[in-house]
């Protein structure tokens, strides 16, 4: 706009024209303008006053009809108004339109759209120009309220919560994506798992966990290259899409990521170390679903945990070993619970050969899957599945009920059973009274409970002893007799054997590594350890028992009995009561 040359005189609005008339109607703002520096009012119909809430002879007093001293406490929408119109003039337009905000008189802030004509009308040198205003504001609030709506659907569609990053949705349209374009082996798949974050939240409470794992992903972000992606699966389980490279440099890069998660430690007194474990599946195959992928790499990770690996960073590599194994495990799974109710699974029972005597002092019960095509599946095949999926509870008490039968059998025949150990696993502590089921199947067979021992391992002893401590004496008062399998075979603490009422104190094999028994070492300890059981009252059996000499060495010890190959491998139950009575007592059961 040019500059004003002349002083602005206060025009008389002259009376409303026909068309004003139908423009206040419609309830439409017209108004004819200088195009002055002031874009200064010439005319204007009366809905422009009332658009802008101010009487025309207040408006007039207030701002002298220069829009300019109108917008002085609204600069920036002014600032849009006069480049809409220059660009418009520059440009040889002969209109101009654009959207800015007006104040009413109450305050409120008002959307208008402005619609302007430039004529060839001229007023003491200026150029005229004709303005319809409309108030657009409803419009704008609600496409600006439908915007947020949108923009709130998609964060919870979108975006996790906790960290702010992409969610596992979002991921999966991502990450999907760039494996499809990609090459085959462009890309590895990667879980990664917080190692006990459980007691960050419980040391340091829940704020200060969800912080952690907001830290955690603000690294692994930071270290992503173009083309890669992370998420927070769940908790404290991320999963990331990263570019191949050699399985060297692959390692070197998530271990880097693991230390720089660390360095907050750096210059602190009191160090919290996080511990985190990979598991990598190379994305050979473009077109398998991102979810199948992303459970091979918990197989990975996975079998890290089941290592029991406890180094501050580990990863491992899925391979076809792994994939043979979900085949497996699937194949199990889907025939487990028929197999069991068609009797495939059968006791085998280990002899417990008393040193003092050379007679049969006991027995252990241990399962076997008799597959009908497959044949006989050894333990080490099926238990590590079920006790994940937990169909190890089914399997325990079925063991049972087929001991508690075979001690019936016994007990009829006239014979004078000896004791049976049952092992029983973890999965069973979950639910407070599981020795119900346990006392009413033992209860329906009239077998007294002192024939029956439960074996708990060490692993199990020492991970909640507390719960132990209750477990044992729920045992004990069941009238059943308690034993710690395995021991030896972890880091075991001679402090808390004071305190757990065992009966039986089992060596594991780990003790016996000479064949011989010639490790003066070796026999200092395991001598040591049969004197403090002796002085605890609990029997020891020593397990995995396999030469003649070992045997020897532990009668001189006064172990009281061995379990192993060197007197006999697990058996079927009518093999067993030919060693034990000389004869087989009638029909083996399962």
């Amino acid at each position: 706009m040019s500059e004003n040359k002349q002083p602005i005189r206060h025009y008389d609005i002259a009376p409303d024209s026909e068309y004003n008339m139908l423009m206040s109607v419609l309830r439409v703002s017209v108004s004819r303008h200088l195009m002055d520096e002031h874009y200064t009012v010439v005319e204007a119909n009366p809905y422009y006053y009332e658009l802008i809430g101010y009487p025309k002879d207040e408006y007039e007093a207030l701002y002298h009809n220069q829009c300019s001293r109108y917008f002085k406490d609204n600069p920036e929408d002014w600032e849009s108004i006069v480049n809409a119109v220059n660009e418009a003039v520059s440009a040889g337009y002969t209109s101009y339109e654009t959207l800015a905000r007006m104040h009413h008189k109450n305050g409120r802030l008002m959307w208008v759209k402005l619609v302007s004509v430039f004529t060839d009308e001229t007023i003491n040198g200026y150029p005229v120009a004709y303005t319809v205003m409309t108030d657009m504001t409803d419009y704008i609030e609600q496409e600006q309220a439908l915007q947020r709506s949108n923009q709130k659907l998609l964060e919870l569609a979108f975006v996790d919560p906790l960290t702010k990053g992409p969610n596992r949705s979002k991921f999966d349209l991502d990450a999907g994506g760039a494996i499809l374009e990609g090459a085959p082996g462009a890309y590895v798949l990667v879980s990664m798992d917080i190692r006990k974050f459980k007691l960050i939240n419980d040391l340091f409470g829940i704020e200060m966990g969800d912080k952690t794992l907001r830290h955690v992903y603000e690294v692994l972000e930071h270290h992503l290259q173009e083309g890669e992606f992370v998420t927070r699966v769940a908790a404290d389980n991320f999963c990331l899409l990263l570019h191949n490279a050699d399985k060297p440099m692959l390692v070197n890069r998530l271990e880097v990521m693991s230390r720089d998660i660390n360095r907050f430690n750096y210059g602190i007194e009191r160090k919290y170390f996080l511990s985190f474990v990979f598991g990598v599946c190379p994305v050979l195959d473009p077109n398998l679903p991102l979810t199948q992928l992303l459970d091979r790499a918990n197989v990975a990770l996975k079998s890290i945990k089941d290592t029991g690996d406890s180094r501050l960073f580990a990863c491992r590599f899925y391979s076809d070993l792994d994939r043979l194994k979900l085949m497996r495990e699937k194949e199990m799974e889907n025939r487990m619970q028929d197999a069991l109710n068609a009797g495939e699974f059968v006791v085998y029972l280990q002899p417990k050969l008393s040193l003092k005597d050379n007679t049969i002092a006991g027995a252990e019960a241990l399962v076997r899957w008799q597959d009908p095509e497959q044949g006989l599946i050894p333990p080490d095949e099926f238990i590590p599945f079920f006790e994940k999926n937990r169909f190890i509870i089914d399997v325990d008490l079925y063991v049972f009920e087929q001991v508690c039968m075979l001690l019936r059998r016994w007990l009829d025949a006239g014979l004078t059973p000896v004791p049976i150990s049952v092992n029983m696993s973890r999965a069973h502590l979950v639910h407070s009274n599981f020795l119900d089921t346990y006392k009413a199947i033992c209860d329906e067979n009239g077998v007294p409970p002192e024939l029956l021992e439960i074996e708990l391992t060490e692993t199990l002893v020492f991970k909640n002893p507390d719960m132990l401590f209750q477990v044992i004496d729920q045992i004990h008062r069941r009238g059943y007799r308690c034993s710690m399998d395995d021991f030896g075979s972890g880091y075991s603490s001679l402090n808390l054997l004071k305190d757990l009422r065992m009966d039986t104190l089992k060596l594991d094999r780990a003790f016996f590594t000479s064949e011989n028994a010639d490790n003066p070492r070796e026999r200092d300890v395991i001598t040591s350890v049969i004197d403090l059981a002796e002085k605890l009252s609990m029997t020891t059996v020593a397990e995995g028992v396999e030469t003649e000499a070992q045997a020897a060495f532990l009668k001189e010890a006064r172990c009281d009995m061995i379990q192993g190959y060197v007197f006999s491998r697990p058996v079927p139950i009518p093999d067993f009561e030919a060693l034990a009575f000389g004869r087989a007592c009638g029909p083996a059961g399962h």
